[in-house]
């Protein structure tokens, strides 16, 4: 049996889906709304061939269970980065999600190279980086409470250090509220609450960072990454749930773009331009690898060739460009580390 070519675009909510079925002609087949369920886009493929079936392409974002489930029945479904599809569904005039379905659905069929497709990530990188986006969103509020109880003091001549440790914020504010009160200053109703939350973060933030450690430790290939100076459990399992699958990278210096930290080039006719690094792909891994090579340049005391052509560099370009080289270079590292399954050979870049 000859069956007719299909091509279908999801545009996922998190309740409902609207669904584009079109032809090799751009025909479309089917218009409509569904439930967020691989179960009910399957029922509407049925009737036209499951076989048939092209390509299935849904943006990146909520629907990432579906992509699973349909891909599980064995449907070649593409995730589309979402600001690459965005250009290419601003081309209709009315944003909807009748128009946005069917315009997913002519990116599979006509446009295979516009988008980069992104990678579906296994259920173990997916809680590692969800894991990992809870610490960073906790550190960010226990560091704008730190802020908060820091300018109160400030505001009426007092000092205060605010060091991340569990008990150190208590233990420092107390000789600032007497000193203040002696002053005939009361702001304990003001600091006392704040206090009391930062150190309830710094209390969880310090047992997600023991697990993290364990996890790290434990893990074959996050405690070998663990060899590159610089690097910390942090970093190692940030790298190994951005990257899932090494074998998607063909070079390792791919790896670089893939993260961010490669220079951004804007070409038009006789104009060339070099930007600043284009950063795309994982923003909380690319500050993790800038953070681990900021540490390997300024901090680590075992010497390397890596470290040494950081540190060269940064006399060149200063160490503000010099971090993001070596974050580069490290990610470059780290991944044929993994691939070979080889520990950090300080003798080389």
């Amino acid at each position: 049996m000859i069956y007719r070519k299909y091509w279908v675009g999801l545009d996922t909510g998190i309740s409902e889906t609207a669904v584009c079925l079109i032809d090799e002609f751009g025909e479309v087949l089917f218009e409509g709304k569904r439930d967020t369920n691989a179960g009910q886009i399957k029922d509407i493929l049925r009737p036209f061939g499951v076989e048939a079936v092209q390509r299935i392409t849904i943006e990146a974002g909520v629907g990432t269970h579906m992509v699973r489930e349909l891909q599980e029945h064995g449907f070649p479904v593409y995730v589309a980065e979402v600001r690459k599809a965005a250009k290419f569904l601003a081309i209709r005039r009315q944003k909807t999600d009748a128009n946005d379905a069917r315009g997913l659905a002519e990116l599979g069929r006509i446009g295979r190279t516009i988008g980069s497709e992104v990678f579906v990530k296994p259920l173990e990188c997916q809680n590692l980086r969800s894991l990992l986006n809870v610490r960073k969103n906790l550190v960010q509020q226990r560091m704008k409470i730190d802020a908060l109880v820091q300018s109160i003091v400030r505001l009426h001549g007092g000092r205060l250090k605010t060091k991340t440790g569990v008990g150190k914020l208590a233990n420092g504010i107390e000789d600032q509220l007497e000193r203040l009160k002696a002053d005939g200053l009361d702001v304990d109703a003001d600091v006392r609450p704040l206090i009391s939350i930062a150190e309830t973060l710094r209390s969880h933030i310090a047992g997600m960072d023991k697990r993290l450690r364990t996890m790290a430790a434990a893990h074959p290939v996050c405690s070998n990454l663990l060899t590159v100076p610089g690097v910390g459990p942090i970093t190692a399992l940030s790298f190994y749930s951005a990257i899932g699958d090494p074998s998607r990278f063909q070079r390792a210096r791919d790896v670089g773009p893939y993260f961010g930290l490669t220079p951004s080039i804007h070409q038009s006719g006789v104009l060339s331009r070099v930007g600043r690094i284009s950063r795309f792909g994982s923003k909380l891994t690319r500050t993790h690898l800038v953070s681990a090579a900021t540490v390997l340049l300024c901090s680590t005391k075992s010497k390397s060739a890596l470290q040494t052509w950081g540190l060269e560099l940064s006399k060149k370009v200063g160490l503000s460009k010099a971090r993001v080289a070596v974050a580069r270079k490290m990610a470059v590292v780290m991944l044929r580390m993994w691939k070979s399954g080889s520990a950090f050979d300080p003798s080389h870049t």
